[in-house]
């Protein structure tokens, strides 16, 4: 028996490489999980590193959340297929590698990271929560970065969405309270081990298996009383 057994699960930007993570924890304790990407050649991919993993309870969506139409319509697939949602967890957004002083960065860098770091969760959340308060014991869990509470020089394309991502987080809380959604954002403070970095990692780096692992947790009964919370995940030597 898993943990997330007969839960319904979307993970947004599923098709990522933390994302990846996030998925297969979620299809090991049970879940079936609706993973959206913009385009199907990536949910193929998935489908080809999960493996065994991927069977039926495995369910690849083309959508996106550049827009409040598509997501729409994405929930509206995902409700006529299923009838309900439990979970969302929502790891959207990108890396970014300009190192420049915010003086240097151009106005088309700065929307488009706007439109992926932020916008996107702010449609996400936007179009699923109303879903999941009519679910009992359901949940909404965004992943962030510590950039978002941490000023580091040339890096503001990632600080300032993520900040903007974690006053969402807060203002959803405080917006759903009785709702009976439990709302928690995860921020990790640390690099992360993924296949992109294979050779690069470092035994204290954060795993995605890892945030997979604690996000499938926090999703599942188990969790029931952690709601409304930021949750701080570090590095550490082992």
């Amino acid at each position: 028996m898993g943990k997330l057994d007969g839960k319904i699960t979307l993970v947004a930007g599923g098709a990522g490489y933390v994302g990846e993570g996030i998925v297969r924890a979620f299809l090991k304790e049970g879940a079936t999980v609706a993973v959206s990407a913009r385009n199907s050649s990536k949910l193929e991919e998935l489908r080809g590193l999960l493996g065994e993993l991927a069977s039926d309870r495995f369910v690849p969506v083309v959508g996106e959340f550049s827009q409040i139409e598509a997501a729409e319509h994405l929930r509206d697939e995902i409700l006529n297929k299923f009838g309900q949602l439990d979970a969302v967890v929502a790891s959207l957004g990108g890396g970014w590698k300009g190192n420049q002083p915010l003086t240097k960065v151009s106005m088309e860098d700065w929307q488009n990271y706007l439109q992926s770091n932020l916008t996107t969760h702010f449609v996400a959340a936007r179009t699923f929560l109303p879903v999941l308060a009519q679910q009992k014991g359901s949940s909404y869990t965004l992943l962030g970065g510590g950039a978002a509470e941490t000023a580091i020089p040339n890096y503001s394309l990632i600080a300032i969405p993520a900040a903007g991502q974690l006053m969402l987080t807060k203002v959803a809380i405080e917006e759903m309270k009785g709702s009976g959604v439990r709302i928690n954002e995860v921020i990790v403070h640390s690099l992360v081990a993924t296949r992109s970095t294979a050779g690069q990692n470092q035994p204290e780096w954060i795993t995605a298996d890892e945030i997979g692992e604690y996000t499938a947790w926090l999703a599942s009964d188990e969790a029931h009383m952690v709601s409304g919370s930021i949750i701080r995940l570090y590095e550490q030597s082992r």
